[in-house]
């Protein structure tokens, strides 16, 4: 198994994957954005630009296993460890390309620090 992370623009990966027939299974654990999105706490955002997203915030809960499925692969979407075993089990025994979107607490991990504010 090799982990590599989904390039900012994962269209060229994707399509490559289901032309060629690779089998190869994307994970996407989608916590909204870069480092949890934007977890900020309301009181820490001021000023003219307080409305604006961070910038290490993406859509919440995108779905990158419909890119996948735009092209002819499969996508599965998962919430709980039941289906994303069931979604490996699955995707691994098909030996066909495939995305499996993991949605997560974007607060999950967030005890280890606030990487928002150190970029």
């Amino acid at each position: 198994m090799t982990i590599i992370p989904l390039p900012p623009s994962p269209l060229p990966l994707l399509q490559t994957l289901v032309r060629y027939q690779l089998p190869v299974v994307v994970i996407v654990f989608n916590n909204g954005g870069v480092y949890g999105g934007d977890r900020r706490n309301p009181e820490e955002i001021t000023g003219p630009h307080k409305d604006d997203p961070a910038p290490t915030s993406f859509v919440p809960e995108a779905k990158y296993h419909v890119l996948m499925e735009a092209f002819g692969g499969k996508g599965y979407v998962t919430r709980d460890p039941a289906e994303l075993k069931s979604a490996l089990d699955e995707s691994f025994s098909a030996k066909k390309p495939a995305v499996i979107n993991v949605i997560i607490d974007p607060y999950a991990g967030a005890e280890s620090g606030r990487m928002q504010h150190k970029n």
